[in-house]
């Protein structure tokens, strides 16, 4: 399957970039306007709306329309955090799509943070399957954009 990664180093403190990745709010800023998503409903493995942290279990229920365009239908994308690793300089989790609800075949993405020397390691990793194209990479210079997006959004948002 196609795989995209990207890395890099944001000059903020570990604990203050696991706090802002694992809550609603920093999903909904770290979403592109281009991507014309937005969160409808988080809903935890207790059937808890709108939980304080993505556990495994947790479903995120996205809405979108790429590139807000009128002529491309609105289409629900669900995923469900499957795993999650926190300790004291470093976390993760991992979301992959339910089932065909979403615009993949199939989806998983890990999300790694690290600490280093106050900064933190953002580090992205997507596979990714588009229905009838197979393992060709044609999502890859979308997802390159999307990450390179996420990670310049974090440094601006908490390095201010």
């Amino acid at each position: 399957m196609p795989t995209y990664r990207h890395t890099s180093v944001v000059p903020v403190d570990f604990a203050t970039v696991w706090v802002f990745y694992d809550a609603i709010e920093g999903l909904e800023a770290l979403t592109p306007e281009w991507l014309g998503g937005r969160v409808s409903r988080v809903v935890g493995p207790d059937g808890t709306v709108a939980p304080d942290e993505f556990r495994v279990g947790t479903e995120v229920h996205l809405t979108i329309q790429p590139f807000n365009c009128a002529f491309l239908p609105e289409r629900e994308w669900v995923v469900s955090i499957t795993d999650r690793e926190v300790s004291d300089d470093r976390a993760g989790f991992v979301d992959e799509q339910v089932d065909d609800r979403g615009p993949f075949e199939t989806w998983r993405h890990t999300h790694r943070f690290a600490a280093l020397d106050g900064d933190t390691v953002l580090h992205d990793r997507i596979t990714y399957r588009v229905p009838t194209a197979g393992d060709l990479p044609v999502m890859t210079p979308f997802l390159a954009g999307f990450l390179r997006y996420r990670h310049r959004r974090t440094r601006a948002l908490l390095a201010e």
